[in-house]
Parts: C-alpha cells; sequence; structure tokens
C-alpha cells in the first residue's frame, strides 16, 4: 500500500511540475530585437557619404571619407543603453577618418558626446588608439582631457568590434575584448544627457545593435573625483569678460585690467579645471580673459604653483609679471606635456608670497578647441585661499 502511494505521488508530481513547466513556457518573455537596420531610410546623410550593400548575407553600411558630415540614425532618441557593432576601418587610416560615434547630441546647441578610434590600427601600446570627448557649443574638448584615452587593440580592414555602455554619467568602451573595458568613463563631461546618435569616419558597419537602458550595472552617477579631496587646487576665480586679441598680440603689465572689470565667478569642474569653454564658448579669432583670486600667506615664503593652461598664459603676482608660456598643439615645438593637451603637469610657476594678502592674476588666450587653466600649489603651509 505504502509503495502504491509513493508511485501515486510521484506521478502526480510529474504532472504537477509538467502543468508548471507548460506554463512557464507560455509566459516566457519574447526576446526583444535590438537590431538596427542598415538600409538608407533608416539613416540621415548628405548623398556620396553613405554605401548599402551585402557583406557575406549581411546588410553592411559603408561610411566614407571626407566632410560631408555624419551619418544620423533617425527616429531615435538615445539616453542610456548600450550601442554595439562591427567595424572595419578603411585602410589607410589618417586622423581625418577615425570611426566616431556621436551620441546624446543635441543639434540645436552643438552640444553631443563623442567617442572615436584613432588612427593606430596594430599598436596596443598607443596610449591615444582611442578616446572619449565630450563637444561643448561646437568645441570638441579633446585637448581638455587626455586623461580620457587609452590604447587598444584594432586592425585596418579587418572586422573588429566595438561595445559602448552608458549610463547616466559614466562610459565603459570595450573594443574587440568583451571581457575587459578598453576605456572606462567615470564622469561624461557633456551638456546633453540625451539626443541623437550619429557616425562618421571612414569604416563598414555591420551587425548594429542600440539597446535601450541595458548597462550592466554600470552606475548612472559619476565615480568620486579623487582631486576633491585635496584642498590645494585653487578653484574659486573672479574673471571678466572676454576680448580680442589678435594673433601675435601679447599681454604686458600696461594691459593689467581695472578691478571692476572683474565681474563674473567661475569655480573649478573635476579634476580642478577652470573649464572656460563651458563659461565662455569657443574663440574664432582668438580671445583673451583674466582670471584673479588672493592668497594669503602668514608669513613672507616661496611656493610653487602647478600650472595647467591651454593655449596661452601670463601670469601676475602683485602687479609684478612672473611667467609667461604657451601649450601650442600646432606648433609641436610648443606643446607641454602631454602632447599639447592641458595637465597639472604642464608647468610650474615659482611665487615669492609677502605677507597679508597677495593678489594672483591669470590672463588665459585661446583660438584653438578647448581652453581653461588648472592651478594647485605644492605647499599650503601658512597659505590661505581668500574668496
Amino acid at each position: 500500500m505504502k509503495k502504491l502511494i509513493l508511485i501515486l505521488l510521484s506521478v502526480s508530481n510529474m504532472v504537477f511540475g509538467q502543468k508548471n513547466k507548460t506554463k512557464t513556457q507560455s509566459t516566457s518573455p519574447v526576446p526583444i530585437d535590438y537590431t538596427v537596420s542598415l538600409s538608407p531610410e533608416k539613416w540621415e546623410f548628405k548623398e556620396g557619404k553613405v554605401e548599402f550593400f551585402d557583406k557575406n548575407g549581411i546588410k553592411a553600411m559603408r561610411i566614407r571619407q571626407g566632410n560631408q558630415g555624419a551619418v544620423m540614425l533617425k527616429d531615435v532618441v538615445f539616453k542610456d543603453g548600450t550601442i554595439e557593432f562591427d567595424f572595419e576601418p578603411a585602410s589607410p587610416m589618417t586622423l581625418g577618418s577615425s570611426p566616431t560615434v556621436y551620441f546624446r547630441g543635441n543639434p540645436q546647441k552643438n552640444d553631443t558626446e563623442i567617442f572615436y578610434i584613432r588612427a593606430r590600427p596594430n599598436k596596443p601600446t598607443a596610449n591615444d588608439g582611442i578616446q572619449y570627448a565630450s563637444i561643448l557649443g561646437g568645441v570638441n574638448m579633446w585637448d581638455m582631457y587626455p586623461e580620457y584615452q587609452a590604447p587598444a587593440l584594432f586592425e585596418a580592414d579587418k572586422t573588429n568590434h566595438l561595445k559602448m555602455i552608458i549610463s547616466g554619467q559614466q562610459m565603459r568602451v570595450y573594443v574587440n575584448d568583451m571581457n575587459r573595458p578598453a576605456l572606462q568613463i567615470p564622469k561624461l563631461e557633456g551638456n546633453t544627457t540625451e539626443g541623437i546618435l550619429a557616425l562618421d569616419g571612414g569604416m563598414v558597419v555591420s551587425n548594429m545593435q542600440i539597446k535601450p537602458d541595458v548597462v550592466e550595472s554600470l552606475p548612472d552617477s559619476p565615480s568620486p573625483d579623487l582631486t576633491d579631496h585635496d584642498a590645494q587646487y585653487i578653484r574659486n576665480w573672479l574673471l571678466t569678460k572676454p576680448a580680442d586679441l589678435p594673433v601675435g598680440t601679447e599681454v604686458t603689465i600696461a594691459t593689467l585690467p581695472k578691478p571692476e572689470t572683474f565681474t563674473e565667478f567661475i569655480e573649478a569642474e573635476s579634476k580642478g579645471m577652470i573649464n572656460l569653454t563651458r563659461k565662455l564658448g569657443g574663440n574664432t579669432p582668438r580671445r583673451v580673459v583674466w582670471l584673479k583670486t588672493k592668497l594669503k600667506a602668514a608669513e613672507n615664503q616661496k611656493n610653487v604653483m602647478q600650472l595647467g593652461f591651454s593655449d596661452d598664459v601670463w601670469v601676475f603676482l602683485n602687479n609684478q609679471m612672473i611667467y609667461l608660456d604657451k601649450n601650442t598643439y600646432l606648433q609641436p615645438p610648443m606643446r607641454k606635456y602631454p602632447e599639447g593637451r592641458i595637465s597639472i603637469q604642464n608647468a610650474k610657476v615659482n611665487l615669492t608670497l609677502k605677507q597679508g594678502e597677495n593678489e594672483l592674476l591669470i590672463a588665459v588666450a585661446n583660438d584653438f578647441y578647448g581652453w581653461g587653466i588648472i592651478a594647485r600649489l605644492e605647499n599650503m603651509e601658512g597659505v590661505e585661499f581668500l574668496k
């Protein structure tokens, strides 16, 4: 009798399990198709920029090198998620044909985020193989964030795979190796949080997918900025309105601004940078702006200011010029480390501080991409920043 009951219970469990299994199968979600159609009706482009064709039975899109503008995906507002596709860079690769992804673009304000792959195929140790930058009001900030680049292994005329995960203010990028990120951005620096998505650069694109909100647990808040823990950065400045400064014209002690011309206030962003591009826009033609702050010294002392700048600076302490320099990318002998980008390693300025208040003025001129400064004292013993 016990044996019969056990058999009946076993059969009953089998039937119940089959019913549950059937129910589960019938309610399982249909897989989402994230595929992006590579056909002309899905993209906006200028004539001669794009060719659509079949590659080994797979739809593909060839983006030609040139200045016809980016190829924009229609009817898509991208915010957070995954962008993934195969890309085959055209050979020979040039800086002007770098495979490029624009995301969260705002055409009206000319703001966007940008990721691109430079002409460094088969060079896994080239530290500028890939880079992220923001574009603010049409100004590409590539020279303001040298830390947002990295090496990556890819090949021209061969199929490579790119995967970008964007979540809030963070981004993670994979190139070919899907197990190890090639680039991680702790804080996206653009003005936009959503917008258009577009491609550019000489390459063939295939197997493209856009996965909205699929972020693989990447946090949406920025990672901590370790410079926030450093009290030696000079973070608060007064500034004048920008003025034209024609190429070849220099700042002198005779052009020191009057106190009443300092009508604006600016505060440092991430890595202690005074971002003049975000505040004042770009410069065509060349413009100059003055920054002012005050240091209070407990006694007479010598100090050193680490200074990053883009592009030209003139430094005055207590109405005396103590330093001038240029960080000019287009003139290789004038490039400061690292490669003409802004960095706290650009220069060191000797300061002779008197007891009491000291007025520090910095004139900054620019006509090439982003502009700004980073200033940090090497020694805060007996020094106080005054607002």
